[in-house]
């Protein structure tokens, strides 16, 4: 077997330890990282100033990832990878084709202060079109803003970290985070806070949740958090099992799963309550998929490494479920299920009109709102409030809806490409059997269900750790399988493991 990769001038590992990270990942894990964790503190990132600034540090990100590392093979340097990367080619399409519809506006938002209206300019019809609208309130070149920050973040994760231990310690800072995050919701649960962080009160007051304005995207934020939290307490149990480390890791990685999952129930988001069960079912299945395929646990303490994070969660769960608030909203949700989702059902339908009039090219990115307030009137439920005032509509709730309506099947292409590559990646490096990388996948796969009763991925933060957690899974994935093809024949070392055995045991067959 050849030696572990140990940079030149770099300080000599510690034993049982693979060598220090360079200064170049440390970089793009540190820029990164930032970004990440201040993005959901940044009320999760809805307003200009805030996406700006992520993308300003998604930017920042990429460069350092692009740094040039000559002491790398060549097919592992920054830019052969990154021009190897179907996701960096296809977003690249996906911002050419925004870029059209930005320059080549079919109408005018105009506002008189008490209203506002469309009119018709000249275009090319031949291209894709938009609506010509203020920046801050939205457009195609906002839609650039908020897209182009997950997409660098992803590219740079890709290209920039080559170290497992780079991802081990990228989603145990997002944990961390996302464990304070659901504390201070829960804090302001208890305290009857009517404000953000006690001073910022936005606009439906009722609906917040910790610092995001709209509680179901909380609940979508923190669903994702968890399934990283489960990802990672699995993990150290395994190693933890092997007595490679002590149970100090497992331990706090159980708690954080149990108080983030806590916050999840306590937003009251009731798809993202109910998905929740997805990472734990493939803890489960993970678990019995790598016992039967190693073979060499003992048969009385496999189960163990599901065990603590699942029985934490439950345990926390239960209790947190006694919350009348959240009763009340599934008893709601079981008693008259039609008139709970009777207007989201109709919304739907008026959306699909309007993408059945421009399928090819759709709407616009960012120009949903412009245009829906003309299928809506012919819905007077969702069109006029109870207080007979013409309602005003973001967003639908269904992103499987919104994204094909404003970017059209051709806009689409390219993320429908993204995602393919992502499924083939992860089930070629055998994600199944990476307990962090089934996890991480779990919760992803969760989150898209999500998005089919809510606008989950318009929230930058929710969007933009959605694609890092899938990079992060595939990559995860990837340095296991790469080390398993390291490794000496006969000789038992598990994927997860980055040392041997301190027991200094080979186990050879059963």
């Amino acid at each position: 077997m050849p030696p572990p990769f140990h940079p030149p001038g770099a300080p000599p590992p510690p034993p049982g330890k693979g060598p220090a990270l360079t200064a170049p990942e440390l970089a793009v894990l540190g820029i990164c990282g930032l970004d990440l964790i201040l993005e959901p503190w940044a009320l999760g990132t809805m307003h200009v100033p805030s996406q700006i600034g992520a993308l300003i540090l998604a930017l920042a990100g990429m460069v350092a990832g692009l740094w040039p590392r000559p002491v790398l093979p060549p097919r592992d340097r920054p830019w052969a990878r990154l021009l190897g990367f179907p996701v960096f080619w296809g977003g690249l399409a996906l911002f050419a084709y925004v870029t059209v519809q930005a320059f080549n506006p079919a109408w005018r938002y105009i506002s008189d202060g008490q209203s506002w209206w469309l009119v018709p300019v000249s275009h090319l019809p031949s291209l894709p079109t938009g609506v010509e609208a203020p920046f801050e309130r939205s457009n195609p070149w906002r839609a650039l803003v908020v897209w182009a920050t997950p997409w660098l973040l992803g590219c740079s994760l890709w290209c920039g970290l080559h170290r497992r231990l780079s991802f081990r310690r990228l989603f145990g800072a997002i944990v961390i985070a996302g464990s304070l995050l659901a504390l201070l919701g829960l804090f302001q649960r208890l305290s009857a806070a009517d404000r953000i962080l006690w001073t910022y009160r936005p606009a439906n007051d009722a609906q917040f949740m910790a610092t995001f304005i709209y509680r179901n995207h909380a609940g979508a934020y923190l669903a994702l958090v968890l399934s990283a939290a489960l990802g990672l307490a699995t993990w150290h149990g395994r190693r933890w099992q092997r007595r490679l480390e002590g149970p100090a890791a497992t331990v706090g990685f159980s708690f954080a799963a149990a108080v983030i999952g806590t916050g999840v129930i306590f937003t009251e988001s009731r798809m993202a309550i109910t998905l929740m069960a997805l990472p734990l079912l493939a803890i489960s299945v993970g678990v019995a998929l790598k016992a039967r395929a190693d073979g060499a646990y003992q048969a009385g303490r496999r189960w163990l490494v599901a065990g603590i994070p699942v029985l934490a969660l439950l345990a926390i769960a239960i209790v947190s479920f006694e919350s009348g608030d959240v009763r009340q909203r599934f008893s709601s949700l079981a008693a008259h299920p039609a008139e709970t989702l009777g207007f989201r059902e109709v919304a739907r339908h008026a959306a699909e009109e309007m993408l059945a009039d421009r399928w090819v090219f759709g709407w616009g990115a960012g120009c949903f709102r412009y245009g829906f307030p003309l299928y809506a009137q012919r819905y007077p439920g969702i069109y006029f409030s109870a207080s007979h005032q013409v309602k005003y509509w973001e967003h639908v709730h269904d992103d499987w809806v919104e994204f094909p309506l404003e970017l059209g099947l051709v806009g689409v292409i390219p993320i429908a490409a993204g995602l393919a590559f992502a499924l083939w990646r992860l089930a070629r490096v055998r994600a199944c059997l990476s307990p962090f990388s089934l996890c991480a996948t779990a919760g992803c796969l969760a989150t898209l269900a999500h998005a089919w009763v809510d606008f989950v991925f318009q929230n930058p933060a929710v969007l933009a750790l959605w694609v890092v957690l899938l990079v992060g899974a595939a990559r995860w994935a990837e340095l296991d399988t790469s080390m398993e093809r390291r490794r000496p024949a006969g000789v038992f070392h598990h994927p997860g493991d980055s040392s041997p055995d301190r027991l200094g045991t080979e186990i050879r067959g059963g």
